[in-house]
């Protein structure tokens, strides 16, 4: 699915509205499905999943119901995928695991491939988000949207970020992601990885200097209390995706995957505008609460990170090369 504009949004409701929502004969009456999602219930996924399957309970006059799952009460993400592709889970949201189903999907994770959220939304609506979609449903997982993961920033304890030299022997925890280590690590930092629900102790004890993600977990997280810097960076944008699981989606009337595919633009929409507005309002919070906020040194960052595209496409080898010469030529 897509990245839709608010005028978007509102005519895809119309549509969804003007639609014959009554099951086609055979369709499941009073459906029960169920979403999960790793963040809480201040996480933008939730926020979108939330959306989704409210949209789609009114949309199908209470016929179906979604009961969303947050901070991975289902399992986590890998188990998440398993679940959908064995047809034993309904939905859920997926980050940096997709490129367990296919690797290849890793260049949405490259520093700074996507060059702001109109160019995010056009590569997305456009010719890079119908490949990536086809060749998910080829794994039996069907994409209902591309929510906002939100732009990733850099909060330390060390110093101001403004260039990657900057980064040199600061301790940084990463997701478990090879790709997300060697980036840092190429920029200087002494990269690692631990598990999110650790991480705000091992930066109070000391354990890492620093940490990146989105800034609206700095809030929800209270990372604020244990980190002096914010560094805006804008280095990655989180791609999440809104999966179903293929066998599930093919259960549903026409009429019913109409009405879930266009709830996955209106959740992708929603999460669109919940990230644009915390990346103003969150990080005038975090100054109030006494962090140092600065911006980076872009161009030096994107000078820095070209090399890391090339190097991951040859290691990746297939259509790697392809997808990166897909968003990147996206005008």
């Amino acid at each position: 699915m897509r990245f839709l504009s608010k005028t978007g949004f509102a005519l895809c409701l119309a549509v969804v509205g003007a639609i014959g929502l009554a099951a086609q004969p055979g369709a499941a009456a009073d459906m029960k499905l169920r979403a999960n999602v790793p963040g809480n219930q201040d996480a933008i996924a939730y926020l979108g999943a939330k959306r989704f399957a409210d949209i789609v309970k009114e949309r199908s006059g209470g016929k179906v119901e979604i009961k969303v799952f947050h901070s991975s009460a289902l399992g986590d993400q890998m188990s998440s995928i398993e679940s959908m592709q064995a047809g034993t889970l309904d939905i859920a949201t997926v980050e940096t695991p997709i490129t367990t189903v296919d690797p290849v999907l890793g260049a949405t994770a490259l520093p700074y491939v996507f060059r702001g959220r109109d160019h995010i939304a056009a590569a997305l609506n456009g010719a890079a988000g119908q490949w990536i979609e086809t060749r998910l449903a080829a794994k039996g997982l069907r994409v209902l949207g591309f929510l906002e993961g939100g732009f990733r920033q850099i909060t330390n304890n060390v110093r101001p970020i403004v260039t990657p030299s900057d980064l040199k022997g600061v301790k940084m925890r990463t997701p478990s992601s090879k790709l997300r280590i060697k980036v840092f690590n190429s920029y200087g930092a002494n990269a690692s990885p631990l598990p999110f629900k650790e991480l705000y102790t091992a930066l109070q004890t000391g354990v890492f200097d620093g940490q990146e993600n989105p800034v609206i977990w700095a809030k929800a997280t209270k990372f604020y209390e244990v980190q002096k810097y914010l560094s805006i960076t804008n280095h990655l944008y989180t791609v999440t995706y809104l999966l179903m699981s293929e066998r599930a989606f093919q259960k549903l009337s026409v009429e019913m995957q109409t009405v879930f595919k266009e709830a996955g633009r209106a959740a992708a929409a929603h999460t669109v505008d919940v990230g644009t507005k915390a990346d103003g309002e969150i990080v005038d919070f975090l100054k109030s609460k006494g962090m140092t906020v600065n911006a980076a040194d872009i161009p030096a960052f994107v000078a820095a990170s070209k090399p890391i595209w090339s190097d991951w496409a040859k290691e990746v080898g297939g259509d790697a090369q392809k997808l990166i010469d897909m968003i990147a030529g996206t005008k």
